[in-house]
């Protein structure tokens, strides 16, 4: 008997000859919707990867995809085989909208990463929620680590530490805390299987170092701070600016700015986030069966991403105020 098969995606890099090194976070993405599709009972022999950045290339056997994850125009047109689902899906222009109505008609409701991406379809008259990003439905570790160390994790452009946070995080933080730079070098794109696997790996390695020794996270990169949130770490996420990218993990803990990096409470707590897991999990399973997500877990969702920020771009002299009234100070 024939059995559907259900892919993710694989990130291989061959939109960019010039690419030297490659984001971690993609594969941990690639882990976390695998581990989705596992806590589905769907059976590893039917789970595929299937490469974002040629997509529009694809010619193998017809496959329901998780479309979740920053698309860029390259991705589309999607071929007939690939039949998409749209949970935890990210634009990275607006043109990815408006040269593919037709397809995200055909589809709606649209299950985005963030706001920003919803606003745009909103924007175009097609209909769509926000889910959050598949990270955030990995496991929660089981208990606290005992005598945990503190992690700074950074990447590359925008993921990049800001000199003026480092002034500003407490000596025994920076004293002990664990580096960890979330890019690998590679040697050529598109990335062959071999590479893919490592990359797979070195994810696995972080993800491990995360959930295992952690005392608290600090970083600016979403694809730390949102596993970090599902496996009920510590995180303190502070960067160089409100990326649209966040307007979603923005609803569940601060998104710290320059102008806010004096005022950070550095003693962050783990986030309950087990309800919205569930809703997340059984919304990916309806839209998989070709099924209407349940009224219930899309309130939850609703609940969630259409709160406002947890912390809003300062506005007036009564900054330290609000900072005091939102997390108080022990």
């Amino acid at each position: 008997m024939h059995t559907q098969k259900i892919g993710y995606l694989e990130f291989r890099y061959g939109n960019n000859a010039k690419r030297r090194t490659v984001n971690v976070g993609d594969n941990i993405q690639s882990i976390a919707v695998r581990r989705l599709l596992n806590r589905l009972n769907i059976e590893r022999a039917n789970v595929v990867g299937i490469d974002r950045d040629s997509l529009r290339e694809y010619e193998g056997e017809p496959v329901k995809l998780i479309m979740n994850g920053c698309f860029h125009d390259e991705c589309f047109p999607l071929p007939p085989q690939i039949q998409p689902i749209f949970f935890g899906f990210n634009a990275e222009t607006e043109s990815v909208i408006t040269k593919n109505k037709a397809l995200f008609q055909k589809h709606q409701p649209i299950g985005c990463r963030d706001n920003a991406t919803k606003r745009m379809f909103d924007k175009h008259r097609i209909a769509a929620f926000v889910t959050g990003c598949a990270t955030l439905t990995l496991e929660r570790r089981e208990k606290p680590v005992v005598d945990g160390k503190p992690v700074i994790a950074f990447g590359a452009g925008s993921g990049v530490l800001q000199q003026n946070l480092l002034e500003n995080i407490p000596k025994p933080i920076l004293e002990d805390a664990r580096l960890v730079y979330q890019r690998e070098p590679v040697s050529a794109v598109p990335l062959n299987d071999g590479a893919v696997k490592k990359m797979d790996a070195l994810a696995q390695t972080y993800l491990d170092l995360y959930k295992n020794e952690a005392s608290i996270v600090v970083t600016p990169l979403l694809h730390v701070a949102s596993p970090c949130v599902a496996m009920g770490i510590p995180v303190v996420l502070a960067r160089r600016d409100r990326d649209d990218r966040f307007t979603a993990i923005d609803r569940l803990l601060p998104v710290y700015t320059p102008a806010e990096f004096s005022s950070i409470d550095w003693t962050a707590h783990a986030h309950e986030v087990e309800a919205l897991k569930g809703a997340m999990a059984n919304v990916a399973e309806k839209l998989l069966q070709g099924a209407k997500p349940v009224a219930g877990d899309l309130a939850v969702l609703s609940r969630t991403f259409e709160a406002a920020p947890v912390l809003q771009a300062p506005r007036s002299s009564k900054l330290g105020r609000r900072f005091r009234k939102i997390f108080g100070r022990r």
